[in-house]
């Protein structure tokens, strides 16, 4: 019963504080993010990261990511892909490099740094689809090149964290590189089955179901599996979820409906939790001490990805505007840069000296990514 009642108070200070931040205009997934830290071991201390808390946070970023699928154009995630590519590259090449030079230039050593540097390279575009969502801009050319970006991104971040780990922990061989290679390449095209031929019949199925919400429940069962089989062939899970939901919104009869329940399940109760638990982990004990470096993690982070995604976009067209936009979506690290950093600490390529430090910058980061995203759109309006 304990666990029920911490949600149920976190649910009621996520009105509240959502309520606060849109009064004042400011989006609301930082009041969330903000929350979390104040319930957790940085503040009070009421909220532990547990079992419970972490299994409906990451229903709640599969929910979220399933949402951006649905509202998402496969015709326009197609005619920007090679946009979507440029912006991803150059959106992990910069900060990398600026990452890297920061971690040397505090004398961690070079497989750490190599490693730090790394984990600031994933982009998690969870929070930027919240802000995107809210202000109606998911579906333009930007939030669709930010989307197809991000997968992009994914896979960059993923392949080098396998290939990374492997090698500076000395397990790295090419028959599990091409293994990983494998994997993916069964994925995609077991992808392309399911949106041409088994998706569509599916949710053709369940009008012939005499079951409340139907429809609904099969699009669920399709986005959870998807991202567990997303899992299974590492890669994100969250990636899954955003190919159920491109593919279950190609059946435009049902897409509106729903969106709309999917909507109501996600944002009533697991949509929230997420956004509490990446703050609650945040700890200030190491603030002090590494104040300087939490400080250039951050500048560099935040710099390396809207510069470097921006540049992406600038070469594949798009004007100055434009390219704010989605460099200012492609900051957002969150859970992503969290899980490459936990992957990292496991296996002892991320020392205990400089883990809260690394955690400090990413948090950060994922507070100050909303106001970058809603600035560059409020100087870039529909």
């Amino acid at each position: 019963m304990e666990f029920i009642t911490l949600l149920a108070l976190m649910l009621f200070l996520t009105l509240i504080i959502s309520h606060i931040f849109n009064r004042l205009n400011l989006p609301a997934v930082v009041g969330q993010l903000i929350l979390g830290i104040i319930l957790g071991k940085g503040v009070l201390d009421i909220v532990k990261p547990t079992h419970e808390v972490e299994l409906f946070a990451d229903i709640g970023v599969i929910l979220l990511m399933f949402l951006a699928g649905l509202e998402s154009d496969l015709k326009l995630l197609r005619k920007h892909l090679i946009p979507s590519i440029n912006v991803a590259i150059c959106g992990v090449i910069l900060p990398v490099a600026m990452t890297l030079g920061t971690a040397l230039i505090f004398g961690i050593n070079l497989k750490e740094s190599v490693f730090i540097s790394v984990v600031f390279a994933a982009t998690s575009v969870s929070i930027s689809v919240e802000v995107l969502k809210s202000l109606n801009y998911l579906s333009s050319t930007s939030g669709t090149v930010i989307l197809g970006a991000a997968v992009a991104d994914d896979i960059l971040a993923i392949s080098i964290l396998s290939v990374m780990s492997g090698t500076l922990t000395g397990n790295f061989s090419f028959e599990k590189l091409l293994l990983l290679l494998g994997m993916w390449v069964i994925f995609g095209i077991l992808i392309i089955i399911l949106h041409k031929w088994i998706i569509p019949n599916l949710m053709k199925l369940s009008e012939y179901l005499d079951a409340t919400h139907a429809p609904t429940i099969f699009a669920l069962v399709i986005c959870l599996l998807m991202a567990f089989f997303a899992d299974k062939v590492q890669l994100d899970s969250v990636l899954g979820a955003f190919v159920a939901g491109i593919a279950v919104s190609s059946s435009k009869d049902y897409n509106e409906k729903i969106t709309n329940n999917i909507e109501l399940i996600g944002y009533t109760i697991f949509i929230p939790i997420f956004f509490i638990s990446i703050g609650l982990n945040l700890e200030f004990s190491s603030f002090i001490h590494d104040f300087w470096l939490i400080f250039l993690f951050t500048l560099t982070g935040i710099i390396g990805k809207l510069l470097g995604a921006g540049f992406g976009a600038r070469i594949s067209g798009f004007d100055l505007k434009d390219s704010y936009v989605i460099g200012s979506g492609m900051i957002s690290r969150g859970e992503m840069a969290l899980i490459v950093a936990q992957v990292g600490y496991g296996v002892h390529l991320l020392s205990e000296e400089y883990y809260s430090a690394v955690i400090i910058s990413i948090i950060l980061i994922t507070i100050l990514a909303p106001f970058f995203l809603k600035h560059s759109i409020s100087k870039n309006p529909l």
